[in-house]
């Protein structure tokens, strides 16, 4: 009984992101065939639903440009659908070593639809966070949510983000 309760509050939490599931278990399934195909050892993957109030919160802290070219003398706008959130859909993937990460970023760089890309391996940022996130086109129609991220990290770089100088202090207190 108390497992279904833990389902229904995780889904609860997440109901606003429609076949949020459907699309991660496809994208989980997509990046393990890249894995094994390429004999690419990974450490850890996993992946997450952004909470509601998570994705409100940043919701009213972005803006997005009129033009996809990004130009700095393009008018920027609000955006004013959820769904355009760049990360309510996210996937971890954390290598051993840079070679592995750079094979599996590779694959990802040819089979997605990239929107965005920032490289902080090679310009880590202050506080040494060091990792590369991906933004690339939801292909499945299923699901409303219009980008999904995906972050690479090399072992050490990923345990210095949790732990380390280039951790980021969030608060879970709304969850109980």
């Amino acid at each position: 009984m108390r497992l279904y309760l833990f389902i229904f509050n995780i889904n609860f939490l997440n109901a606003f992101v429609t076949n949020a599931n459907i699309v991660i278990i496809k994208e989980i399934i997509n990046f393990n065939e890249i894995l094994i195909n390429n004999n690419l050892v990974c450490h850890l993957q996993s992946s997450r639903i952004k909470s509601f109030s998570s994705a409100n919160e940043k919701l009213n802290r972005i803006i997005t440009p009129k033009e996809p070219t990004f130009p700095s003398n393009v008018k920027h706008d609000k955006i004013n659908d959820i769904y355009f959130v760049p990360d309510l859909i996210g996937f971890r993937f954390v290598f051993y070593d840079k070679l592995d990460l750079l094979k599996f970023y590779h694959h990802i760089m040819h089979t997605k639809k990239i929107m965005y890309s920032k490289n902080y391996i090679n310009e880590p940022k202050d506080n040494g966070y060091s990792a590369i996130h991906i933004r690339y086109k939801n292909e499945y129609p299923e699901c409303p949510v219009k980008q999904l991220e995906c972050q690479l990290y090399i072992i050490d770089d990923y345990y210095n983000s949790i732990y380390g100088n280039a951790k980021n202090t969030k608060n879970y207190s709304y969850f109980y």
